[in-house]
C-alpha cells in the first residue's frame, strides 16, 4: 500500500513512519525533513491545497498527523486555522484524489478533560466513545471538529475514516519522569491519569490502515493501566466527583490499575491491544 503520512517528520510521525515503512511504501509530507529518513520527503504545507492535492495523487491511503500539538503555545486563532483548515484541506485532497481511506489524529482532549479548568466530572467511567464530548479548549475543539469533516467526507463520497483518540503519547523522555509523576496524581486528573505509548499509536495507525470494511469509525487508543501507582479506584475516589458511576463493574475488577478510557471498541473493529506498559519501560515496579 502506498502511504502518505503528513507531518511525518515529527515526534509522533518519526515513530509512525518507521512502523508503517515495514509493509508499506511510505512518503512523509512536512515543512521540514526527517531527522532520520525512513521514506522519500515531500515538503510542503497543509493548508497549501496546490502542494496536497499533487503529493495524494499516487497514494493508496493518508494518515494525517500534522498539527499544532496542544494549546499552550500558540494563540487559539492559530491552532483552529491549522488544525481544522488543514484537516478540512487534507480529506478534501483526499477525497478528490485516489485514496480511498485517511486516518487522522484525533485526541482525549475532544472530551473536555485534558485541558479543562476546575473540577474534572466524567459522566461514568470508563470513558468510552459514546461519552458526551465537550471540548474546553481550542485543541479539543479542534480535533472534534476534525472528526466532523471525516464523517462529513464519508457521508458525501463514502471516502473511508478512521479518527484515533490518542491518550497523552509518551516515549523515553516522560518514561524517565514516571516516578516522580506518580508522586503526584494531583496535577494529571485532567488526563484521566491515561497515556499511550507512541509505538501503540503506530501500530493502532497500522491497524486502522489495513482493517477492511471500515465506513467510518472514531476509536480511543490509550495504554492498559493508568501511569500511577495508585489503584484506579482510589484514584476516582480521591479525585472525581463523589457518586460517579461506574459503567462497566469488572473493567477495574480485571486489573486495579486499568486505564480510565475504554478502547474495547478498537480492540474489536481494528484488532488494537496495547503493548507497552509505563512501569515495565522504566524499569520500575508498580
Amino acid at each position: 500500500m502506498r502511504v502518505l503520512v503528513t507531518g511525518g517528520s515529527g515526534y509522533v510521525g518519526s515513530v509512525v513512519c518507521r512502523h508503517l515503512a515495514e509493509t508499506h511504501d511510505i512518503a512523509i509530507f512536512d515543512q521540514r525533513p526527517p531527522q532520520t529518513p525512513s521514506a522519500p520527503f515531500i515538503r510542503g504545507d497543509i493548508l497549501n491545497s496546490a502542494h496536497l492535492h499533487e503529493a495524494v495523487h499516487d497514494m493508496d491511503a493518508v494518515v494525517h498527523l500534522a498539527a499544532i500539538p496542544h494549546p499552550n503555545n500558540d494563540p487559539s486563532d492559530a491552532v483552529m486555522n491549522v488544525n481544522v483548515m488543514g484537516t478540512q484541506r487534507v480529506v478534501e485532497a483526499v477525497a478528490l484524489g485516489n485514496p480511498r481511506r485517511i486516518v487522522i489524529a484525533s485526541s482525549d482532549s475532544t472530551y473536555g478533560f485534558v485541558f479543562g479548568r476546575g473540577e474534572i466530572k466524567p459522566e461514568a467511567i470508563p470513558v468510552d466513545e459514546a461519552h458526551p464530548a465537550r471540548p474546553m479548549d481550542s485543541y479539543g475543539l479542534s480535533k472534534l471538529l476534525g472528526e466532523e469533516i471525516c464523517r462529513r467526507y464519508t457521508r458525501h463520497c463514502g471516502l473511508e475514516t478512521v479518527c484515533l483518540r490518542y491518550c497523552w503519547v509518551w516515549c523515553e523522555r516522560e518514561y524517565a519522569r514516571l516516578a516522580a509523576m506518580s508522586n503526584t496524581p494531583e496535577h494529571f486528573v485532567g488526563q484521566l491519569w491515561g497515556y499511550v505509548d507512541v509505538r501503540d499509536v503506530a501500530q493502532a495507525i497500522g491497524k486502522s490502515l489495513e482493517t477492511p470494511d471500515i465506513t467510518h469509525a472514531t476509536l480511543n487508543i490509550t495504554a492498559a493501566k493508568t501511569f500511577q501507582r495508585a489503584p484506579s479506584v482510589e484514584l476516582a475516589r480521591r479525585f472525581l466527583p463523589e457518586g460517579l458511576e461506574i459503567r462497566d463493574p469488572g473493567w477495574f475488577e480485571a486489573d486495579p490499575h486499568r486505564t480510565f478510557i475504554d478502547w474495547t471498541r478498537a480492540k474489536e473493529l481494528i484488532g488494537f491491544e496495547p503493548q507497552y506498559d509505563a512501569w515495565e519501560e522504566a524499569g520500575l515496579s508498580v
